[in-house]
């Protein structure tokens, strides 16, 4: 198995700017929840179901009402909205025979329910 250096660089680049952010606003302690964690994603299928995580993303935390609003991802170019480079067209023509419907794969997901929810009922 090769092991990525990716981890440890973004540990370290994660690290250098929690405290050159801290230092800014006069804080202490972390910035982002838990540890940087990483997965081997080692088919493409799987890949398909991280891309559509990764692109439902700001919907699920709020910050936009579409995803068509959130600009900084490649989303708007799997649906055919934005002509950029950051997309492989032919991985996605490979899953999805339209821009459409890679659209519906995304908006009517349903994750499963949390199963630790399920415990408390506030």
């Amino acid at each position: 198995m090769v092991k990525s250096r990716f981890p440890a660089l973004f540990r370290g680049s994660s690290t250098s700017y929690s405290k050159a952010f801290n230092k800014r606003y006069g804080r202490t302690g972390t910035l982002f929840e838990g540890p940087f964690k990483s997965v081997h994603v080692d088919k493409e299928q799987y890949l398909v179901h991280c891309c559509r995580y990764i692109h439902r993303n700001p919907l699920v935390a709020g910050l936009v009402e579409k995803l068509e609003e959130w600009k900084y991802s490649n989303y708007l170019e799997w649906i055919g909205c934005r002509d950029d480079v950051l997309i492989d067209r032919e991985f996605v023509k490979e899953y999805f025979a339209t821009p459409d419907e890679y659209k519906k794969f995304v908006l009517d997901y349903e994750p499963p329910p949390r199963e630790v929810e399920q415990y408390f009922s506030w």
